[in-house]
């Protein structure tokens, strides 16, 4: 009880600690993968927001009128007076989102160019404090003087009339397209995942920081030599120490779960119990790793800011081969077979396989089984190099 006591207080002492690794990263969490939850979009559908725009034709032809009548179907066209002033001020003040000018001479030396080979004249657009849609409305109206180009190029004996015709018509035809509805790994449980997911960064900071520090502490000479002369046999003061490191792994866990538990309303959404508990169990087996990673580091002598260091590294190494921050089926060969490295990739995938199956099977559990195997795995790689090392040590 008295080891426990003091390993608790070792802890405490450094609040700083348990605030920012523990209490914040946790936030953050919810915060980052806030904007996951699940909203069932079952029949909505996508329009697009037309654009305000100022059309100035100082052409006059057929071509240049064919062209501004293009941008009027797709957006809105407002009348604005072709003065410097007065497209300054429409711009201004929003008015339009963009003005499309379309220079003297547009017509005629738009066929020229095209049965010449040579390059398209070009429509000037000034963009206004919407971006976005002067950006789409260029691209539009430089589409349609290349399908204008083309059609110059393709019916040389064809006049401007007949290549606003022609363009219009290019402009007008439409694939074919065809929705298939596939199934969305974005269910209920999505929020959950996103959040264990990244709680790997979280849990590997605050535990190899946390315990490592504690451990560091306590491996102190001044401190073991208080506890090599005292009556109790030494294998129970280290099993004592591993208890109170336990129990505080445990803490750590306990909060960051129900923290993601209440954020995500996984329970509201209709995830099964069972599988919370799964999961979250698998997030225990992987909070062993950093336990046993940060026993290494202090049998190696790290001190505080080392364990700051590698507690904030390998975290965000872990999370990230894990598929906390891009999903690992988009990234490369090598990247996919490094993550077979990380703890945490077996972790999530754990996770993954229980809140995503509609129930307990003996195929879930098979699967799962060898996810957190292959975790422990690496618990005790860790603890087996501690050991060695600490056997190598010189003992005061």
């Amino acid at each position: 009880m008295r080891i426990c006591k003091s390993v608790f207080g070792i802890a405490l002492a450094h609040p700083i600690y348990l605030g920012v690794y523990v209490v914040f990263l946790s936030l953050l969490g919810i915060f980052l993968t806030g904007g996951s939850t699940y909203v069932d979009t079952a029949g909505t559908t996508y329009v697009a927001e037309p654009a305000n725009l100022a059309v100035v034709d100082r052409d006059g032809s057929a071509l240049s009128q064919a062209l501004g009548a293009y941008l009027a179907g797709m957006h809105n066209v407002a009348d604005v007076a072709d003065d410097e002033f007065a497209l300054q001020d429409a711009l201004a003040t929003n008015t339009v989102d963009a003005v499309v000018i379309v220079p003297e001479g547009f017509g005629s030396d738009c066929l020229a160019a095209a049965r010449a080979g040579e390059e398209l004249p070009k429509v000037e657009v000034a963009y206004g404090g919407y971006t976005q849609a002067s950006a789409l409305a260029e691209q539009q109206a430089v589409q349609w003087v290349q399908l204008a180009g083309a059609a110059a190029a393709l019916e040389p004996e064809a006049d401007v009339s007949q290549i606003a015709e022609l363009a219009a018509a290019a402009t007008a035809e439409r694939a074919d397209t065809e929705v298939i509805e596939v199934s969305s790994s974005r269910g209920p449980s999505y929020p959950l995942r996103a959040y264990l997911s990244f709680s790997t960064y979280t849990i590997v900071c605050s535990v190899v920081v946390c315990v490592g520090l504690v451990l560091t502490k306590m491996s102190e000479q001044d401190v073991r030599r208080r506890m090599l002369v005292s009556p109790t046999r030494p294998w129970r003061l280290s099993a004592g120490v591993l208890v109170a490191c336990l129990a505080l792994v445990l803490c750590v866990w306990a909060l960051t779960s129900a923290v993601g538990v209440i954020s995500s309303g996984a329970l509201a959404n209709g995830v099964g119990a069972a599988q919370i508990a799964l999961a979250l169990g698998s997030m225990l087996t992987f909070s062993l790793v950093p336990l046993a990673l940060a026993f290494m580091l202090s049998q190696l002598g790290f001190r505080e800011e080392g364990l700051n260091a590698l507690g904030n590294l390998g975290g965000m190494v872990s999370s990230f081969l894990g598929g906390a921050w891009v999903p690992i089926a988009l990234l490369g060969d090598a990247v996919q077979t490094a993550a077979l490295f990380s703890p945490a990739y077996w972790t999530n995938d754990a996770v993954t396989a229980a809140l995503t199956s509609p129930s307990i099977t003996e195929e879930l559990l098979l699967r799962m089984g060898t996810d957190v195997g292959v975790t422990l795995l690496f618990a005790v790689a860790f603890t087996a190099v501690g050991l060695a090392l600490g056997r190598a040590r010189p003992r005061a």
